[in-house]
């Protein structure tokens, strides 16, 4: 009967310890649009671009820092919009310790202690939130709103695992990624002009937060690389984004060199123009796009024309400022018939012209508003060497130039990425092949 009482006991105790191992897990709130795991082990098999969140984000040093290094770290976009960060906590002691050597260098608050949780906020914006085993992280806030943050990190140090994000379907999907750097993400959590061309696929009447990315992330040279495939827990939805991805091909990069430097967004693939019209027209803001466009020349001939490699870059977005330019290699050119037409009928800074000079090559149609070189033939890229070199063989690439953003979202943008990634001046997507 006692070793029965003992087995019991031991067992009891591994519970507890398995439990409490994992506790950290649930002060992330079930509802969040965006999570992100960091494996920070020396052990992590692809450690390429990791991120220095502690360095970064609470100024602490990794090795002694009171946070357990052999745990993951998650990042994620709670309900109500704020970036969060979650770790699990090794030496309680020694994290308020380095937190109050801090804030002696004005880094951040001295701690303070409620009810059995410890607070701070690190350079006036983020506030902190920690006991025995976890820690939270919420912001960026103001001032008046540290109160109300500190009040919302109580609340999930409260909640049960019934509440947490271990009991999501994104956690399970994030779970699946082999990656030290993954992330599965509501489209609607993203910066609107990254999200738009990622909605490529789905129905019209579905919605942004319908629409998930799986994917691994990586920072090279100021590069946020994003390799990945968006799904759907709509089965439906899902569906048709997983037929879509199917039309995708591997670029021979013919217009890798025409990435403009200035484009706040461009697109890259190669598609049969009849497969990719359908979805252009599908997706609410490319549609409302060429149906301006469609004012100039007939942009729906254009593209159903098209059979090869494509891009489509776009500038200066914002009321009345937007500017594009579209390079695509043509299957046929029966539309060039409508040229007398056009020119006589589009506004005069918009150019277009079709390129037939090598005759071993397929024709090239260059259109759009922005300045002529950036419709010229070129040898040599107009943007750095090294993102060229990511795009080309991709099936297709979404490149969001963040220096190019208005100030007040790039400001947003580099908000949420400089923490986690450091300086990052630009982000690119690029698609996985099926069933990767």
């Amino acid at each position: 009967m006692k070793k029965i009482s003992i087995l019991l006991g031991a067992a009891f105790a591994v519970l507890l310890s398995s439990c409490s191992g994992d506790e950290y897990l649930n002060t992330i709130p079930k509802g969040s649009t965006a999570l992100i795991s960091v494996d920070p082990s020396p052990t992590a098999t692809d450690r390429l671009g990791q991120p220095q969140i502690l360095e970064n984000l609470l100024h602490l040093s990794g090795e002694s820092s009171g946070i357990d290094k052999s745990s993951k770290y998650y990042l994620f976009v709670s309900p109500d919009g704020n970036l969060g960060f979650a770790a699990k906590v090794e030496d309680r002691q020694l994290l308020e310790s380095q937190l109050n050597d801090l804030s002696k260098k004005g880094v951040c608050q001295q701690v303070t202690e409620q009810k059995n949780i410890c607070f701070t906020c690190v350079d006036d914006k983020w506030a902190v939130g920690f006991n025995d085993h976890s820690l939270l992280v919420l912001g960026p806030v103001v001032a008046a709103q540290q109160s109300q943050a500190e009040q919302q990190i109580a609340r999930y140090f409260r909640q049960d695992k019934k509440a947490g994000i271990t009991e999501s379907r994104m956690f399970q999907k994030l779970d699946s990624i082999p990656s030290s750097i993954a992330m599965v993400a509501q489209v609607a959590a993203l910066p609107e002009q990254f999200a738009t061309p990622l909605m490529l696929g789905a129905p019209k009447t579905a919605d942004a937060s319908q629409v998930m990315i799986a994917a691994s992330l990586y920072n090279d040279d100021h590069v946020l690389c994003i390799q990945g495939a968006p799904f759907s827990f709509n089965t439906a939805i899902d569906r048709s984004l997983k037929a879509a991805a199917a039309i995708f091909r591997p670029m021979e990069g013919r217009f890798v060199y025409n990435l403009h430097p200035q484009a706040v967004i461009s697109l890259l693939t190669h598609v049969q123009g009849s497969q990719f019209l359908p979805l252009l027209q599908e997706n609410k803001a490319l549609s409302t796009l060429l149906m301006g466009i469609n004012t100039a020349i007939d942009m729906n001939s254009v593209i159903r024309s098209v059979d090869g490699d494509l891009l489509l870059s776009l500038s200066g977005i914002g009321e009345g400022k937007m500017r594009m330019v579209m390079g695509a290699q043509m299957g046929n050119t029966d539309f060039w018939k409508q040229a007398d037409y056009w020119r006589q009928t589009a506004p005069r800074d918009f150019l277009f012209t079709l390129d037939q000079s090598d005759p071993s090559q397929k024709a090239e149609f260059l259109c759009g508003n922005e300045p002529t070189l950036s419709m010229l033939r070129r040898s040599e890229p107009a943007t750095k060497t090294s993102v060229v070199e990511r795009l080309k063989g991709q099936r297709m690439c979404i490149v969001l130039n963040l220096s190019a953003l208005e100030e007040s979202m790039a400001q947003t943008v580099s908000s949420f990425l400089t923490p986690l990634f450091g300086d990052v001046s630009m982000l690119i997507y690029s698609l996985d092949a099926p069933n990767d």
